[in-house]
């Protein structure tokens, strides 16, 4: 069987199709050229593409794919096997919260706090961006494979109260907290 069929009506008249297994298909494929020419795009005959102004300047990064483990570029963390009511700095300029782990040996519930701070924060004063509960005896783990953003720094805490005016510490050595960043 060849390509193409001819319509019943008007003498001449052809429909494009593309003869597949035996089967006329529809022929509905992307084609360039000037006025009375057809050239298909293939891999041989790419789609012509015009790039319209140019790539912005600076350190922006396109196309950056990792897909093996690299010595060089990965993520901050922030470790602490104490963690209080006495806010800590992990990073004290914009950055992006990637993950955490985080691990309550006290017999009580306990709120782990992430601030959006350049300083270090003052827990029961200064607004919690998250607050994160970690169960007696339980270990917390998350991944945040796009980050979320923190647009002045990254500030800690916890607490034994899930309200964002607590102020009362966890028991000393009960909160082991490992926050990924970048």
């Amino acid at each position: 069987m060849s390509d193409n069929i001819t319509l019943p009506e008007g003498a001449g008249t052809l429909l494009a199709t593309d003869e597949i297994l035996g089967v006329h298909v529809l022929r509905a494929k992307l084609q360039t050229g000037v006025d009375g020419t057809a050239v298909d795009v293939s891999q041989n005959d790419p789609l012509p593409v015009r790039l319209v102004g140019s790539l912005p300047a600076g350190a922006n990064t396109v196309g950056a794919v990792h897909v093996k483990p690299d010595t060089a570029g990965g993520l901050s963390v922030h470790r602490n096997v104490s963690l209080s009511a006495t806010g800590q700095s992990a990073k004290s300029s914009p950055g992006q919260v990637f993950g955490w782990h985080l691990a309550n040996w006290g017999s009580s519930v306990a709120f782990v706090k992430l601030y959006n701070t350049a300083g270090t924060p003052t827990v029961g004063t200064t607004e919690p961006a998250l607050t994160l509960m970690v169960p007696a005896g339980q270990v917390v783990s998350a991944e945040h494979t796009n980050g979320i953003a923190f647009t002045n720094g990254i500030g800690i805490g916890a607490t034994v109260g899930a309200a964002d005016g607590d102020a009362t510490a966890p028991a000393a050595n009960t909160m082991i907290v490992n926050v990924l960043y970048k």
